[in-house]
């Protein structure tokens, strides 16, 4: 159960307290736990950045109403995905944008390999990370710089990186 606990070092916790929905499920992918430690690098976890760097990076609620800033997140794949809802649970104003009908960005097309299912339980939790957050999602939102400045954002986070091709 090692790779389970980077996932989400609260694992134990949450089921106890019956808050399955609430966990973080690893998707067996080895690139950030298993690839760096036989590369005599620092663990982590592809599914939760700070798994391994909990004391250098602290998520600390803002220090009161002055502080909360209006953020636009663009993309909502698992980068997107993460900035918004930590920015959101931290106490600031967040929209995130989505160009298509659903999030998870290339997740959607890993989650139809056979033996990839686990990318659908990434998918679950930042769902509900959503909700549990107040994050307001726009799908099939493309965000543009009329967007941006009409709606008055303080600042803005880009994480579209790729789109899909086919070879």
């Amino acid at each position: 159960m090692a790779r389970p606990f980077l996932a989400d070092p609260y694992f134990v916790k949450k089921a106890m307290e019956g808050r399955e929905l609430d966990i973080n499920t690893c998707i067996g992918c080895n690139q950030a736990c298993l690839d760096h430690t036989f590369k005599g690098k620092r663990a982590s976890c592809l599914v939760n950045p700070l798994a391994c760097y909990e004391s250098e990076f602290r998520i600390t609620p803002i220090a009161g109403p002055s502080d909360k800033r209006r953020i636009a997140v663009i993309g909502a794949g698992p980068a997107g995905l993460a900035a918004s809802t930590t920015a959101a649970e931290r106490g600031h104003d967040v929209v995130l944008f989505e160009a298509s009908g659903e999030i998870g960005g290339q997740f959607n097309m890993a989650k139809t390999i056979p033996g990839k299912e686990e990318f659908y339980e990434t998918l679950r939790y930042f769902n509900r990370r959503i909700e549990q957050t107040g994050v307001d999602l726009r799908l099939n939102t493309r965000a543009d710089v009329a967007t941006m400045k009409s709606e008055a954002f303080d600042a803005v986070v880009s994480s579209v990186v790729v789109s899909s091709r086919l070879v």
